[in-house]
């Protein structure tokens, strides 16, 4: 397991809340390109995981970015992490999902097998002769 997302401490002077914004987006652009390795390599059981992670910082961004004003160079550097982090995400979802539908049919196949076993199948306490 990961560890959870380092985020400042909350304070009340702007710049603290400035640094800790774009430390959200620092955080969350690595995590995202993990995750697309991951997904690429069809290691689905890590994902949870880095995605936990990361929705644990888009929570704290939406606590504090409201509250904050960037600057002009802080401005250009979040819409590059955002840049990213969109590509990663759409990427993400293109992969994931598929194998999503695949889960889901793979469990409506199951449980119709074992409702029809129900129904036709041998009792359990049944023997052969």
């Amino acid at each position: 397991m990961h560890p959870p997302p380092r985020v400042f401490p909350r304070g009340p002077d702007q710049m603290g809340s400035q640094s800790e914004v774009m430390h959200c987006y620092e955080q969350i652009a690595p995590l995202t390109e993990r995750m697309l390795v991951l997904a690429r390599a069809k290691q689905w059981g890590e994902l949870p995981g880095l995605e936990a992670q990361c929705s644990g910082a888009v929570e704290r961004l939406r606590e504090i970015e409201p509250l904050s004003v960037l600057d002009e160079s802080q401005s250009a550097r979040k819409y590059v992490l955002l840049s990213r982090i969109s590509a990663n995400s759409t990427e993400i979802y293109n992969m994931v999902m598929p194998q999503l539908a695949k889960l889901v049919g793979a469990m409506k196949s199951l449980e119709k097998q074992r409702s029809l076993h129900k129904a036709y199948g041998q009792p359990d306490d049944a023997q052969l002769s």
